[in-house]
């Protein structure tokens, strides 16, 4: 019985999403209005709830910025505000990670989010 209690006190909580994430490799533009800058970052990943991005750029968990996305669906840019959830440092070889919760104002914005990810999963 030890051993049985033992072993779950050691047992990790999976990590939770509610939203999948999709392995990507897109070109978008970080904008941080409060820090008044706009960077280009790599999307690693993306989803109807967040995305992974790499730059260079230091951010802090928390900051409100903008992801905008080049979709094969819009004439303009789709713009996507969001938060920085979790923040990982940059090294000598790669640029720092970041994750960006989404926090979409209007139905539009999510629903070309959606058609873009659709978009995306066809061209594989």
């Amino acid at each position: 019985m030890a051993n049985v209690i033992a072993s779950a006190q050691v047992t990790a909580v999976p990590r939770f999403r509610a939203h999948a994430r999709r392995k990507v490799r897109l070109r978008g533009v970080l904008w941080h209005p409060r820090a008044g800058w706009q960077r280009e970052a790599e999307v690693a990943n993306l989803g109807l709830g967040g995305a992974c991005v790499r730059l260079m750029e230091t951010l802090i968990v928390g900051d409100k910025v903008t992801l905008s996305l080049v979709t094969p669906t819009l004439w303009d840019p789709l713009g996507v505000p969001g938060r920085i959830a979790w923040v990982g440092p940059a090294t000598r070889l790669e640029p720092g990670r970041a994750g960006v919760a989404f926090e979409p104002t209007d139905a539009a914005a999510v629903f070309a989010l959606f058609e873009m990810l659709g978009a995306l999963q066809y061209e594989d």
